[in-house]
């Protein structure tokens, strides 16, 4: 990504990240839509309450690959192969630990946790049983995160999607046979997810072991290197933090739409769904923007990463505003993936949610492009600091909103955290560009 066209080097690094993270995105998705479709709106509500805590769990994983990735970024773009290999291996072994560590800690205070949220007591077991057994696999989740995040370091996005095409019809087959076959329901749905993500960790480590040798590490390379793990640490554990809070915000949300019943649970769980199909592109546009940045900065080509910059937000801009008509369009088709034409109370709640979301998609292409931007600067605590000026702002919205305005009042309170976010991130990257300019001089 240090030479050549800018636009053309980002799309193609984002649109095989984009069907990627779509694909991760069928996991929880095709759970939801079988269960809705096969066992009702409880067992809807069960999977959507039980998601906020999961995705604390998986972000924290995500939080260890992410910072490691720009590492990796950072050292293929100087040419560096040992340092690439000490960090990939350094990122793998202690990373294990970690995971297996929070895996125990879910295992035993799924219950607890979920309690926390103030859930609807007739779907905790469903939810408990469901968050307990994913909790068990997350060291797959964990293998597949870290090794595609080493992939997409040395600019290869096109086998972590290979990967995660296959696993997801995989999770497809999985669900339709323990919960359409053998009425498994949540249990099944759980299931169905660990073993795929088995698949995808497995196949990774056979990509990698016959494909990618500069990332090919055998036992003996397996170890941490002191250095490379404080400086891992360093970048990963803002990243963790900034997706726990993240996380942790949109868990105190769930909190506040849980007392008001299932079927509101139910329509909160539908629009989130179809809302992370949206905003995918955009993660996969910042994800391609931290890696040109890493790598141009570590190639000392400063110079291109403004470009870089404007061309993420020009393309994510676009197509939020096609997509936001889109969802406008086929909106009650939308719902009904979910929820079952007789649940017409839940079914309203998600439309209202839907359509104010929609009219501030158009937000997300600033937001996640300066993401990615200072990602790959190294400056880490601008984005955790924006989360931080995001997530307060959304949660008491949605605690002021909620008793009246129903889920629609959390879709306020994420617009307006959207809203205060950008103007935070303008403000640092003004501030940026005035200490670049003064080294410069």
């Amino acid at each position: 990504m240090t030479t050549g066209s800018i636009p053309r080097h980002m799309l193609a690094y984002a649109v095989p990240l984009l069907f990627g993270n779509l694909f991760q995105q069928l996991y929880n998705t095709v759970d939801s839509l079988v269960v809705g479709r096969m066992d009702g709106k409880q067992a809807l509500a069960a999977v959507g309450a039980a998601g906020p805590v999961m995705n604390i769990l998986i972000f924290l994983i995500v939080g260890i690959s992410m910072g490691a990735s720009i590492l990796m970024a950072e050292y293929f773009g100087a040419g560096d192969a040992t340092q690439l290999r000490a960090e990939l291996a350094t990122s793998v072994t202690a990373g294990l630990g970690f995971t297996l560590a929070i895996s125990a800690a879910a295992v035993a205070g799924a219950g607890l946790f979920l309690r926390l949220t103030r859930i609807p007591p007739e779907i905790l077991p469903q939810a408990a049983a469901y968050l307990r057994i994913v909790a068990i696999g997350l060291v797959f989740s964990f293998l597949y995160n870290i090794l595609s995040a080493a992939l997409r370091a040395v600019g290869d996005s096109r086998a972590p999607l290979g990967v995660l095409v296959l696993s997801s019809l995989l999770n497809i087959l999985l669900d339709l046979l323990f919960v359409g076959g053998l009425g498994m329901g949540v249990h099944g749905a759980a299931y169905a997810t660990v073993l795929s993500q088995a698949f995808s960790a497995a196949a990774s480590l056979l990509y990698i072991r016959f494909f990618s040798p500069p990332l090919r590490l055998g036992w003996a390379d397996l170890g941490v290197s002191g250095p490379l793990l404080r400086r891992t640490i360093q970048f990963s554990s803002v990243s963790a933090i900034q997706q726990t809070v993240l996380y942790v915000g949109r868990i105190l949300v769930q909190s506040a739409i849980n007392p008001i019943g299932v079927d509101a649970v139910a329509a909160f769980n539908a629009g989130s769904i179809i809302d992370s199909y949206v905003l995918a592109p955009g993660d996969s546009l910042a994800a391609s923007l931290t890696t040109f940045t890493a790598q141009n900065r570590g190639a000392g080509k400063h110079d291109r990463i403004p470009t870089g910059l404007k061309v993420s937000v020009a393309i994510g801009m676009s197509f939020c505003a096609v997509v936001a008509g889109l969802v406008f369009l086929f909106d009650q088709p939308l719902m009904r993936l979910f929820l079952r034409p007789e649940e017409t109370a839940a079914t309203q709640m998600g439309l209202g949610y839907l359509h104010l979301m929609a009219l501030f998609y158009v937000c997300t292409g600033v937001c996640n492009s300066f993401q990615g931007l200072f990602r790959g600067l190294g400056k880490l605590q601008v984005t955790l600091y924006a989360t931080f000026v995001q997530i307060p702002v959304r949660v008491v919205l949605t605690w002021l909103l909620v008793p009246s305005l129903g889920v629609t009042g959390a879709a306020a309170g994420v617009a307006c955290g959207w809203l205060c976010m950008i103007a935070y991130e303008l403000y640092a990257y003004q501030k940026h560009k005035r200490e670049m300019q003064r080294r410069n001089t």
